[in-house]
């Protein structure tokens, strides 16, 4: 049996917010479960947080069928050479591409949901690699499916074991008059910002504004 070592508990490892308001950060060796229920929300959370943590080094970004706008990053950030981008259709390929990327890099997995092969038991795997290679990885999904008053539930449908996540969040967004506002309802929070969890209306104009 492989003996197991843990890393000391106050040593300090790099952490990532997609940008200054948003109310909890992502360290190295974080696993994080993203809902968003509309594609502004999405692409406000991911083209910000890519951009923050390309600061940091390389960036991957997978999924089945992934699509990213490397023309609309480049209105947020000049520098997008360390980004890469690759197509998972299954759990085994995404374990498979997590071997693969630098350690303590952040991964960010569109449409999480649609792999084939999902389990409990391969989530497991996922987490292992997670700890082992201190990554940030992230799971997202987008869907206008989604039952409001069991948020949970929807969590357990989607990411199969909410349990082993640090981080679990819905995002809305809503305009009104030209103005545009980021609705976030944070479940569960790395535990620096366990005050974090609820919800958090977000003014994001400047946010919105290099998307559209």
């Amino acid at each position: 049996m492989m003996p197991m070592f843990f890393k000391p508990a106050e040593l300090q490892s790099k952490e990532i917010k997609p940008f200054d308001d948003f109310p909890f950060g992502l360290s190295e060796g974080s696993l994080a479960g993203i809902i968003s229920a509309d594609e502004l929300a999405e692409a406000a959370f991911l083209y910000h947080l890519v951009a923050k943590a390309l600061e940091y080094g390389p960036v991957y970004h997978v999924g089945p069928g992934a699509s990213f706008s490397v023309k609309v990053l480049k209105r947020i950030t000049e520098d997008v050479s360390n980004l890469y981008s690759g197509n998972v259709y299954s759990v085994g390929e995404l374990i498979q591409a997590l071997n693969a990327v630098e350690d303590g890099s952040l991964v960010v997995v569109s449409l999480f949901p649609a792999l084939l092969n999902r389990s409990a038991e391969g989530l497991v795997e996922v987490r292992k690699l997670v700890d082992r290679k201190g990554l940030i990885l992230v799971l997202g999904h987008t869907t206008i499916e989604l039952n409001e008053l069991d948020l949970p539930g929807e969590f357990r449908r989607f990411y199969d074991l909410p349990e082993i996540f640090e981080a679990l969040a819905v995002l809305r967004t809503s305009s009104y008059r030209g103005h545009y506002r980021l609705n976030m309802t944070v479940l569960k929070a790395p535990p620096d910002y366990v005050s974090a969890v609820g919800d958090h209306p977000i003014p994001v104009d400047s946010l919105v504004k290099p998307l559209l």
